[in-house]
């Protein structure tokens, strides 16, 4: 696995991207590639387990079509992207580029982003709704 890690470490360096939006905030990462090379971000998705290939038509008539391993979940980039980043991505200008994105979406991820919360009666795992617990709880507190 550290042989593919590193090989995936080093296609990052040459062709990933780390992209935000600011407003409203998005965060994103991505590799794209030409059509003829979707194996490659084929084997990506596997290798992260996670995000998706989005395919684009050419946007000129000498341009090859494309293809692109794209994540965008903001627990997906969190939990998968950022741990093998911070263990894989070798010193370069990319991991720079990298440190200043993760940074953004970390703090965006701990202070900014609406997350679902869990109902707050123990052991109930279900979403919250008004008052800070699930739908079955809601009725329970107001004799329904």
């Amino acid at each position: 696995m550290n042989e593919i890690a590193a090989w995936i470490a080093g296609f990052v360096v040459a062709e990933g991207t780390f992209g935000r939006i600011i407003e409203p905030p998005r965060f994103r990462f991505a590799v794209g590639l030409g059509a003829v090379d979707e194996a490659t971000c084929i084997r990506l998705q596997v290798f992260f387990g996670v995000g998706s290939l989005v395919r684009s038509a050419r946007r000129k008539a000498h341009y090859d079509d494309e293809v692109a391993f794209v994540v965008q979940s903001l627990s997906h980039l969190v939990n998968t992207i950022v741990p093998f980043m911070d263990d894989h991505l070798p010193p370069s200008y990319k991991r720079k580029q990298y440190i200043e994105w993760r940074e953004r979406l970390v703090d965006y991820w701990e202070n900014g982003a609406k997350r679902r919360r869990l109902c707050t009666e123990e052991g109930c795992d279900k979403p919250q709704r008004a008052l800070g617990v699930c739908r079955h709880h809601y009725y329970v507190k107001c004799g329904r």
